[in-house]
């Protein structure tokens, strides 16, 4: 009689192991790789989107300004200051300060008008997006015949009519033909331009109203203006 115990039939279980150093090494190296290739193009990508959005803001408060002066029969004007970095549309409120105007926030239903501090006015405004500032940089071509030596617009006039220091506005006259402030001359191109060392983004309008948008970029060895 056979007292030997039954064989039991071993198993091998299959060896679990995670990654090895050199492999996570290897992965997160070639992650920091690829980040350093995309990083500065979405940055580029980033900087100009901010600027594009930023200037068809001003351009859309420009062609509000141009309506706003021929549907009033007055005067209105994009407000820029190139110091703060914000802009706002202004009407002309000709019942204001006792009969003899003042310039009024648009949004305003008040009409209060405007007081200055420094280069900024009282009232809402618009910040430009992060970066953005109002300049352009080293270029020194504009985009349009008129405009071929690139330049903001002329100081804004305070209530009194006088120039503020470190603003720039583009005024529309009762007809909407946009007019130097101080002799209220039609001008054959006015503009506002912004930049954040990346692009340089702006805007113009001509004698006749036309308004365009532009780009280019802030290195003024490839200085090629382009349409938005």
């Amino acid at each position: 009689m056979n007292t030997k115990p039954p064989k039991t039939k071993l198993t091998h279980k299959p060896i679990e192991r995670g990654f090895t150093m050199i492999e996570m090494l290897l992965v997160i190296s070639i992650s920091i790789i690829l980040v350093a290739f995309t990083a500065p193009k979405y940055l580029t990508i980033r900087n100009s989107l901010r600027a594009s959005g930023d200037v068809r803001s001003i351009a859309d408060f420009t062609g509000q300004a141009k309506l706003r002066a021929a549907s009033d029969f007055t005067h209105a004007r994009v407000y820029a200051d190139l110091n703060g970095n914000t802009f706002q549309l202004q009407d002309w409120y000709k019942a204001g300060n006792s009969g003899s105007g003042c310039w009024v926030v648009d949004s305003d239903p008040t009409n209060t008008c405007i007081t200055y501090t420094s280069s900024a006015p009282s009232g809402a405004v618009v910040n430009l997006s992060q970066g953005d500032t109002f300049g352009y940089g080293t270029l020194s071509a504009g985009p349009t015949t008129g405009q071929t030596t690139i330049g903001q617009a002329a100081n804004c006039l305070d209530n009194s009519g006088t120039a503020i220091n470190n603003t720039a506005c583009i005024v529309f006259n009762s007809r909407g033909i946009p007019i130097n402030a101080s002799t209220l001359a039609p001008v054959a191109t006015d503009a506002l331009y912004l930049t954040n060392g990346t692009v340089v983004d702006g805007i113009t309008i001509s004698a006749t109203g036309s308004l365009q948008t532009w780009s280019a970029s802030a290195n003024a060895s490839l200085l090629t203006w382009y349409t938005l």
